[in-house]
């Protein structure tokens, strides 16, 4: 029922092949939470267990911070899965330092160094902008009077962890006690671990061979090379790279972008951009069916300063993307890492 302990055991279980100097592990350790291969070979073949999409994930490119001449400025980043984890604070020549901010949890409100100049980029994955708004996530907010106050300003930097939103011992109590994610808790510990992968591996290929079905969440591309989110694909889905958008839908996935863009600017950043992650789907699939190009028509109606990817993603010859992962692997983080410098380099300069 204890969700930080839980944490660790997943870390060690899904994740200690991208960290291989990390590993601490014992041998009793070891005995007693066998490693599992949901992730070890991309989260969409975690999803499946199709054997001919067995790929093993490759440690991401880090970007640790390193010596230079102090900019005074600062760069945020709230964004979604695909930066997640990742080690950024020497990527950015133009910044002393990163700050990273997962919108898929709670966090805030965002405190801005007053001694310093502060830079924002709103990175989203294609489909995560259907639906978007600032209003309905978990990021706490500076009221009109706090930012009147200036108490979202600060003079001494983040510690090394992004401080979280407060929550008192009864909270905290019930959030154990009651725990949502028990019974996918005790699945991890009893039932996810290597020994059954070959028995699901099993039961997947003969559903996959006889009758041409695959897990819920996964689709498969139509040249049979690499896997996508089903959610991109299924016109049933309001994510679906596939499902027609008007030019109403755009413009008020534009008005919600403006909206948090202006919020940003009123706590302090000096400027915001966009960045948009192109769907696997969008670029290696497109043809499937009619594409709704929700990504370029979001790009060219916005005000915000972009970071475009989509057509830098299109003509590079190479994989970036994993082919049984939802997410770009290292080359394809390295991509969006040079183009992001180039954008703000030049805007800087």
């Amino acid at each position: 029922m204890n969700q930080s302990f839980m944490n660790k055991i997943k870390s060690e279980k899904y994740f200690d092949h991208l960290y291989p100097g990390k590993a601490t592990e014992n041998a009793i350790y070891k005995a007693v939470f066998v490693h599992s291969d949901r992730w070890r070979y991309g989260d969409l073949y975690g999803l499946s267990y199709l054997h001919q999409y067995k790929y093993e994930l490759e440690p991401f490119k880090q970007y640790p911070a390193r010596s230079r001449p102090v900019t005074n400025r600062i760069l945020y980043i709230i964004g979604d899965s695909f930066l997640a984890d990742k080690i950024l604070s020497g990527a950015f020549h133009a910044f002393d330092d990163v700050y990273f901010f997962d919108r898929r949890f709670p966090f805030g409100p965002v405190k801005l160094d007053s001694t310093k100049q502060n830079y924002l980029i709103m990175e989203f994955a294609e489909r995560n902008l259907n639906g978007y708004s600032i209003g309905k996530t978990s990021e706490v907010r500076w009221t009109n009077k706090e930012i009147g106050t200036r108490a979202n300003l600060r003079t001494v930097p983040y510690s090394e962890k992004i401080p979280q939103p407060h929550t008192s011992i009864i909270d905290r109590l019930s959030t154990i006690l009651f725990n949502k994610d028990l019974s996918r808790n005790l699945e991890l510990i009893l039932f996810d671990n290597k020994m059954v992968t070959p028995f699901k591996e099993a039961k997947a290929s003969l559903n996959y061979r006889l009758f041409g079905r695959v897990a819920n969440e996964v689709a498969v591309s139509s040249n049979k090379e690499r896997l996508f989110l089903s959610l991109t694909v299924d016109t049933g889905s309001f994510q679906s790279a596939f499902r027609p958008k008007s030019a109403q839908a755009i413009d008020s996935m534009v008005h919600n972008l403006d909206e948090a863009a202006k919020y940003y600017s009123a706590i302090g950043f000096k400027q915001v951009f966009l960045s948009i992650i192109p769907n696997s789907v969008s670029i290696y699939d497109s043809g499937r069916m009619p594409y709704n190009h929700l990504l370029q028509r979001v790009e060219q109606s916005t005000h915000i300063p972009i970071i475009s990817l989509f057509e830098a993603y299109k003509a590079d010859r190479r994989n970036l993307f994993y082919k049984s992962d939802a997410h770009w692997n290292p080359s394809g983080l390295d991509v969006w890492v040079n183009k992001t410098n180039s954008v703000l380099n030049s805007t800087l300069y």
